[in-house]
C-alpha cells in the first residue's frame, strides 16, 4: 500500500507550484458623476419614474414578458446553463456504481478435456479524482459563471425587449396622432377650397388661388398612405415582439386612439450615479461574469497540464453458483491509487493554456466594453431627454403662435387686404407646426424610456 502511494506523495509536492497568473480583471470605468444631467429646475424635463397614465404600456410590457420567443429561448438557456452547473459540481464528488453479473464459458483444462464454468459476481465500485491542482473546482466554478450569466442575459434581454416593445408603441401612438391632424386639416383644407372656389364664382378670385388651394388639399392628402403604411409596419413590429400573430391593419386603425403618453416629472436626483448604474446594469454583470467564467477555465486548463491523482475501491462476492454469492470466502476487495501525467504532449496543453488565457483577455476586454456602452447610454439619454424637453417647449409655442397667424390670415383674406397666397403659407405653417409638435412629443417620451433603459430602472410604474 505504501508502494502505491509513493506516487501520490510525489505530486503533492508540486501543490506549490504557482497557479496561472492571470491579468487584471475588468477595471472600474466609472466616472464621478454624469455631465450631461438637465437642468434641476421643474420645467427642464426631469422625468425618470414613469409616465402619468401607463396602463397602456404596462400591458405591453406584460405581454412580451410572457410571450416574446427571445425571452423563452433565454429562459430555455438559462435551465441549461444550471443544469451544466449541477453537473460540474457533481464531478468535484466521488462516484460510485453498482454492478452484477452471470457468466457461463466452455473452455479446455489441463488435459485438454472441456468443460462448463459458470460464474456469478456482484460488486460495488467507487472512484474519486483528487483536485490536486483545483482543476475541478475551477470548472464547477466556470460553469456556475455561465448559469449567472445566463440569468443576467436573461434580464437584460427583458430589459432591451421590453424598452424597444414600449418605443415602438409611442411611436405607433404618435403616427396615430399625426394621421388625425392630418384627416382633421383635410376637412379644414377642404372648407377653405369651397370658400376659394365661392370666391372665384363671384369674380373676387382666381384660377390661380383656386389651383394652390387643390395642391394644398392634394399634398395633404399624399401624406395620410404615408403615415397609415408606417402606423401598420409599427404595429407589425410590435405585434411580433408581443409573440402575437401580426394584426390586421385596416381593422386596428378603427381602434380608439390613446391620448400621448405624458411623462410624470420628478427628480433626476433619484438615479444612481455610474458607479451605481454599473452596478445594476444586468448586461454589464453579465460580461463581468462571463471574464470570470474565462478566469476559471483558464485555472482548468492550466491544471490539466499537471499529473493527476485518482483513487478506486472496489468491494463485492464472486462464486460459482448464485446460492453461494455472499458467504464467507466470496468477497473481493481492492483499494488503489493511480497517478497519470502526460509530460510528454509536444505543448498541446500549453498551447490549451495559452488559448484559454487569451480567452480571458478577451472577456475583460468584453466587460470593459460593456461598461463604455453602458456609460454611453446613460450620458446619451440624459442628454437627449434635456434637449428634447427644450425643443418640446419651443416647439408648442411655434405651433400655438402659427394658429394665430393662421388665423389673422384667414380673416384678412375674406376681408380681401391680402391675396390667397399669404393664406396658404400659413396654412401650411400651421399644420407643419402642430406635426411638428407631435414627433416632438414622441420623441420627448422616447427620450423618457431611453433614460429608463439606460439606468436599467422601471420602464412604466406599477400600482
Amino acid at each position: 500500500m505504501l508502494a502505491r502511494l509513493t506516487p501520490l506523495a510525489l505530486a503533492l509536492t508540486l501543490v506549490g507550484c504557482a497557479a496561472p497568473g492571470l491579468s487584471k480583471g475588468p477595471a472600474n470605468l466609472a466616472p464621478e458623476k454624469f455631465a450631461q444631467l438637465p437642468a434641476s429646475n421643474p420645467g427642464a424635463a426631469t422625468m425618470t419614474q414613469a409616465f402619468v397614465d401607463s396602463a397602456q404600456l404596462q400591458r405591453v410590457v406584460d405581454e412580451v414578458l410572457a410571450n416574446n420567443r427571445d425571452l423563452r429561448a433565454s429562459a430555455a438557456r438559462l435551465k441549461q446553463a444550471e443544469a451544466l452547473a449541477t453537473a460540474a459540481g457533481a464531478q468535484r464528488l466521488p462516484t460510485v456504481g453498482l454492478g452484477a453479473s452471470a457468466s457461463r464459458q466452455r473452455a479446455p483444462n489441463d488435459q485438454g478435456q472441456f468443460n462448463n464454468f459458470t460464474s456469478y459476481g456482484v460488486n460495488a465500485t467507487a472512484a474519486w479524482e483528487v483536485d490536486l491542482w483545483g482543476r475541478a473546482a475551477a470548472n464547477a466554478q466556470a460553469a456556475g459563471y455561465d448559469a449567472q450569466g445566463a440569468a443576467l442575459d436573461r434580464d437584460a434581454a427583458q430589459l432591451s425587449l421590453a424598452g424597444t416593445a414600449l418605443n415602438l408603441q409611442t411611436q405607433l401612438i404618435g403616427l396615430g396622432h399625426r394621421l388625425q391632424l392630418a384627416k382633421e386639416t383635410l376637412v379644414v383644407q377642404n372648407q377653405l377650397l369651397d370658400l376659394v372656389k365661392a370666391r372665384v364664382g363671384a369674380g373676387r378670385g382666381t384660377a390661380l388661388d383656386q389651383a394652390r388651394a387643390e395642391a394644398l388639399v392634394a399634398q395633404t392628402s399624399a401624406s395620410v398612405p404615408a403615415l397609415r403604411n408606417a402606423a401598420c409596419l409599427t404595429r407589425l413590429q410590435l405585434d411580433v415582439l408581443r409573440g402575437q400573430t401580426p394584426a390586421d391593419c385596416d381593422k386596428a386603425d378603427s381602434d380608439p386612439l390613446p391620448a400621448m403618453p405624458e411623462p410624470r416629472l420628478v427628480s433626476l436626483g433619484t438615479l444612481p450615479d455610474p458607479a451605481g448604474l454599473l452596478a445594476q446594469r444586468p448586461d454589464v454583470k453579465a460580461a463581468a461574469s462571463r471574464a470570470q467564467a474565462a478566469a476559471s477555465r483558464a485555472h482548468v486548463a492550466w491544471a490539466a497540464r499537471w499529473p493527476s491523482i485518482g483513487l478506486t475501491g472496489q468491494i463485492g462476492w464472486s462464486a460459482g453458483s448464485a446460492g453461494d454469492l455472499f458467504k464467507s470466502g466470496t468477497q473481493i476487495h481492492s483499494i488503489a491509487a493511480a497517478l497519470n501525467w502526460n509530460f510528454l504532449d509536444f505543448g498541446a496543453r500549453k498551447a490549451e493554456e495559452s488559448a484559454a488565457r487569451a480567452g480571458f483577455d478577451a472577456a475583460v476586454a468584453n466587460a470593459e466594453q460593456a461598461q463604455l456602452v453602458a456609460l454611453q447610454d446613460a450620458q446619451g439619454s440624459l442628454s437627449t431627454l434635456r434637449e428634447t424637453e427644450l425643443q418640446a417647449t419651443a416647439q408648442a409655442t411655434a405651433a400655438e403662435a402659427t394658429v394665430r397667424a393662421r388665423e389673422l390670415a384667414l380673416k384678412r383674406y375674406e376681408a380681401g387686404v391680402t391675396d390667397f397666397y399669404a393664406l396658404l403659407n400659413a396654412e401650411q405653417e400651421r399644420l407643419a407646426a402642430a406635426d411638428a409638435l407631435i414627433q416632438v412629443q414622441t420623441q420627448r417620451a422616447a427620450a423618457l424610456l431611453g433614460v429608463h433603459k439606460a439606468f436599467a430602472a422601471r420602464l412604466t410604474a406599477t400600482p
